[in-house]
This record gives C-alpha cells, structure tokens and sequence, in this order.
C-alpha cells in the first residue's frame, strides 16, 4: 500500500476544526503512517501520535482542545501586557499555561518521539537563524518543548529557548509543510488546512489583532507557495482540504470550540464523498544534513530549493 500522510496547518485557536477534519478521516478508513504539522497543527499531529492514529484518540484531542480558554493560553489583561512591555519581556502573554496544558493531556509518560503510536514531524522557526527546523526524526527528541516551539506566536509568547536556538511558530515559514511529508516518503497525502484563504475579511482594528492578522496573511502566501512548489510531477497524491471558516474569530476566543469541531468533519465529509486529488512531484531526495540540535535538524522547505 502506499505511504500515507496526514499534514495539518498551523491555525491558532482555529486547530479544534482539525479535529472533526481527523474524525471524518478515520471515520472512512484513512488511518496514516505518519503526521507532519506546525502551530496548531502539531499539537494535534503530536497528540495523535502520542495516542495512536485511531478514532479511539479523538475523545482525547476534543477534551484537550475544550480545556483551552484565554486565561490559559493568553493570561493577563492590558495592565499586565502594558507592564511586560515595560519592562522588555520577549512577549506580551506568558507561555506557562500552555504548556501545563500540553503536558496535561499527553498519555502520562510519553515525553519523547520515540514513545510515539506512529511517527510524526514538527517544524518549528529559530528567530536567531531564520532556519527552520524539524522534530521527529531522533527518538529522542523531547515531544513537549517541539510541541511549544512550533506553537509559541511570537509577540504573543516568548520564545522557546532549545540549545542555543530561539524557537517559535513553524507556521512563520511553512504553515501547511506538505514538502515534509514528501521528503518522507508519502505517496498519498491529506493536508488539512485552517488557515486563511484568498477571501478578503473584514477591516481589523486594536494592536493585537491588526498583528495577528498579519500573521495569518504572511502564513498563508507561505502555504499556497509550499504546496505550488509540489506540483510538477504526476507521482504523490495530494488531497487539499481546505476548511477557511471563523477567519474573524479573535485570536484568543475559545469559546467555538463544538462548532469547529462540528465544521471540520462537516467539510471533509463533503470532501471525501467527491475526493479531487492533486497529482504532485515525488520528492527529489531528502535534504542534505544541516545544522542540527538534539532532536532536531535544520530542514530548508522545498520552496526554497
């Protein structure tokens, strides 16, 4: 059978439609042997991995999402982001409740890659270098602090400091690294992607919001150019599975949580019943061996080669 990928997007607060997009996928018998994803993407593509590419692993992945609220992901009020920018922090919301949000629902005692169901890849930005870079190749690998680096927004959360590296949001480079999936081996790839489309949105107003929109528009010209570099030769299948819905959603509303799930399985049901493939190019080779850290490596997006 050919090699199967799952490739999910970054997308914020938007990551539960992941979910219902993975249910309806196993739900018709599309079970993966790998995960790619960034951002939000790699906390569900983490997650998964973490409890088997099963319809049994979702229940898990829909109550990790339902913990999420704004005081746990961005804490504060405007006292306190005025104060950490007064005194030069590297991010106007503390990074803390994510991660005990991460570490709460991991299966208990899965901590590095090597404990993983099936494999999965996650790229994360080191800001120092401007590389990106990829977890999941060295069992090793911690599974926490590459499930952070590829989440952390920069402004919104510091950064993650690994090896020397300051790591944030993979989505800055690569928002949907369907080229990842390639590079290892895929020959069908389903890339579930909750990131903006080209529909223009409503005008957006406040400090935080005016950045995280223009967040989002440089992440989604990084995934239309990622996946128009994969469209040469006719030897990958590439299911595209594009779900841009509660794109005026503030970024730290949590309280759609049902709604997207209920989306994400609505579109790609709809999808499946009339599947319409892309034929993409097979991977030339893996890259060649870049810097590297423990548990990761230096990993150049097929875009720019």
């Amino acid at each position: 059978m050919a090699t199967t990928a799952i490739v999910l997007s970054g997308g914020g607060n938007k990551g539960p439609i992941q979910v219902g997009a993975l249910q309806s996928l196993l739900e018709h018998g599309i079970r993966p042997d790998f995960f790619v994803g960034t951002s939000a993407g790699s906390l569900n593509s983490g997650f998964m991995a973490a409890y088997g590419p099963t319809l049994e692993a979702i229940p898990y992945l829909a109550d990790a999402w339902r913990s999420a609220t704004q005081q746990t992901v961005y804490p504060g009020n405007p006292l306190t982001i005025a104060w950490r920018v007064l005194k030069g922090e590297d991010s106007i919301f503390t990074s803390d409740g994510m991660r005990r949000l991460i570490e709460t629902h991991l299966p208990e005692g899965v901590t590095r890659f090597g404990q993983l169901q099936c494999p999965c890849f996650i790229t994360a930005v080191d800001l120092q270098s401007r590389k990106l870079y990829l977890f999941g190749e060295d069992p090793d690998g911690p599974l926490v602090e590459a499930l952070m680096a590829s989440s952390v927004v920069p402004v919104f959360h510091p950064p993650v400091l690994y090896h020397g590296l300051q790591l944030v949001d993979g989505g800055v480079v690569t928002v949907t690294p369907a080229g990842v999936a390639m590079d290892k081996g895929a020959k069908v790839i389903y890339a579930v992607n909750v990131s903006g489309g080209t529909e223009p949105l409503p005008p957006v107003h406040g400090a935080l919001k005016v950045f995280s929109r223009t967040l989002d528009t440089f992440m989604s010209q990084s995934l239309f150019e990622d996946l128009a570099a994969a469209a040469e030769e006719p030897t990958v299948e590439l299911h595209h599975i594009h779900i841009p819905t509660f794109n005026e959603i503030a970024f730290n509303d949590f309280s759609k949580t049902e709604e997207m799930i209920a989306e994400g399985k609505r579109v790609t049901d709809a999808y499946l019943a009339h599947p319409q493939p892309s034929l993409v190019e097979s991977p030339r080779g893996v890259d060649e061996l870049r810097h590297t850290v423990p548990g990761a490596r230096e990993y150049t997006p097929r875009a720019w080669r």
